[in-house]
């Protein structure tokens, strides 16, 4: 068992896109439990989201985000981290008030739902 350890250890670090390879998807993981939980109160965030969004109709679905082509990874994390809500703007998405590291996780499920051509 030792000698497996060692040898994915080994593997891993002289091949570091092995490693980044897990934790982009841990990083979709657990983006995707995030939006379950709290981005689906308003979107359609994942087919296996625990409820419906209470927001009706609801905001634009994660899937439909996904295919906007003019988003990238840091036009979403701002976006995700601004407040949109306001006197001028009172149905504006709120500021979910994730960490950082929760933004980054969100976007990257959100992009992992882009559709290849």
């Amino acid at each position: 068992m030792r000698t497996l350890v060692g040898l994915l250890l080994s593997l891993m670090t002289c091949c570091p896109a092995w490693a980044q390879a897990g934790d982009a998807s841990d990083e979709v993981r657990k983006g995707h439990h995030l939006a379950a939980l709290v981005c689906a109160i308003c979107h359609v965030a994942a087919a296996d989201q625990p409820y419906e969004p209470v927001l009706r109709p609801p905001a634009p679905s994660f899937a439909s985000i996904a295919q906007r082509m003019d988003l990238d990874a840091a036009k979403l994390q701002k976006f995700i981290a601004t407040t949109h809500r306001g006197l001028d703007e009172p149905n504006g998405m709120p500021n979910p008030e994730l960490l950082d590291s929760q933004v980054k996780e969100v976007v990257a499920y959100l992009l992992s739902l882009r559709k290849q051509h």
